[in-house]
């Protein structure tokens, strides 16, 4: 009875030491001291993901050198000769020189993107202030300065990475990637409206309409309707039909420029409400929480580095008045942020943390 009561008791001793050896186990795989466990549990999986983007990247760049080049073909290669032959003069002028500066500046700010480097911590400057230490690199990091997964560095102000540039969108390339975006939109949507009488004709777009508008009207009578108005006659049809235009690239050209103009639009409308209150996209996500957290304990949030809508614009594209504007912000320009990325200044009237039932100063 002994020998049995030992033996259970030697398993169980066993067992707890199996037990401890496995959560010892457990704890050095998981153990970071600046991180959470459940990044170092999903690891595997947030490095096939920046594997994947980090190797496609180059695939994304050319996807967007060859989609932009064949809207640029199809446009010389079929709208263009429409506007020289069916607009006025003045239009003619008009569209050929602001659709070529367009082109100009969607080029020019799509390659800076892409080329210049988003800046890196240096590894010694002088009066360089540190308010964090990466858990990636495990090196102290300055302000708004965050890891880049894919890039494997710390990038100054970083934004995100974007992999359409196969690059990260920080303190040097972020002024190139709002003007790409916004320039992009502004093409795309400049695009769609002087290549819609073609897409109307070419996309059957009347005869659709007839049809849907004769569709509604069997259930309850809401419009009026032509019947010979899917079968009208104007110019752009004698036009198409006496040269030789293909259909099927007006069709891919607008639809292509229609869903760019949509998605990019809203994408550059988000980056300008980001601009406009000073914050990156990952500050957004850092600054929500910081709010959510300060609003338990009754104390308003303050973003030190949010300088006024127009001061903030200044900064990052780094004009001071109308003549610079014009020089560096509406015409080809290479020079550098007026901020090195590493000291910020506060802003000169921050609010202060306040307790919002009392005077209390935090």
């Amino acid at each position: 009875m002994k020998s049995f009561s030992f033996r259970v008791a030697r398993k169980l001793q066993l067992l707890k030491e199996y037990v401890k050896y496995i959560k010892l186990c457990w704890l050095s795989f998981t153990y970071n001291s600046y991180g959470s466990k459940t990044d170092l549990v999903f690891e595997p999986i947030f490095t096939f993901v920046y594997y994947a983007v980090h190797w496609c990247g180059p695939i994304f760049v050319c996807l967007v050198v060859l989609l932009t080049s064949s809207v640029v073909f199809v446009y010389y290669h079929d709208v263009i000769p429409y506007v020289l032959a069916m607009r006025s003069q003045i239009d003619q002028y008009l569209i050929i020189i602001y659709g070529h500066y367009l082109l100009m500046m969607i080029a020019f700010h799509f390659y800076m993107a892409v080329t210049t480097d988003p800046g890196k911590v240096p590894s010694e400057v002088k009066g360089m202030v540190s308010t964090s230490v990466c858990k990636r690199c495990v090196s102290p990091k300055p302000p708004r300065t965050h890891h880049c997964s894919v890039c494997k560095t710390c990038r100054l102000k970083m934004d995100h990475h974007c992999p359409w540039l196969n690059n990260c969108v920080g303190h040097f390339n972020h002024r190139y990637f709002i003007s790409f975006c916004t320039f992009m939109t502004m093409g795309t949507i400049f695009v769609v409206m002087t290549t819609y009488p073609l897409f109307y004709y070419c996309f059957h777009l009347r005869r659709k309409i007839y049809r849907m508008q004769k569709n509604v009207n069997d259930f309850v009578e809401l419009f009026t309707l032509n019947k010979t108005g899917n079968q009208e006659v104007d110019l752009v049809e004698i036009y198409i039909r006496s040269n030789d235009v293909n259909k099927g690239f007006i069709i891919y050209l607008w639809i292509l420029c229609f869903a760019v103009a949509f998605a990019l639009g809203l994408l550059t409308l988000w980056h300008i409400y980001l601009i406009s209150k000073g914050e990156t996209s990952v500050e957004k996500l850092i600054n929500q929480k910081e709010r959510e957290r300060l609003l338990q304990l009754k104390l308003e949030f303050v973003n030190l580095y949010n300088y006024g809508v127009l001061s903030n614009w200044k900064l990052l594209l780094g004009f001071h008045d109308f003549r610079t504007f014009i020089r560096r912000v509406m015409l080809p320009s290479a020079h550098h942020p007026y901020c090195n990325g590493i000291n910020w200044k506060i802003s000169p009237n921050p609010k202060s943390y306040h307790n919002q039932n009392s005077s209390f100063t935090a």
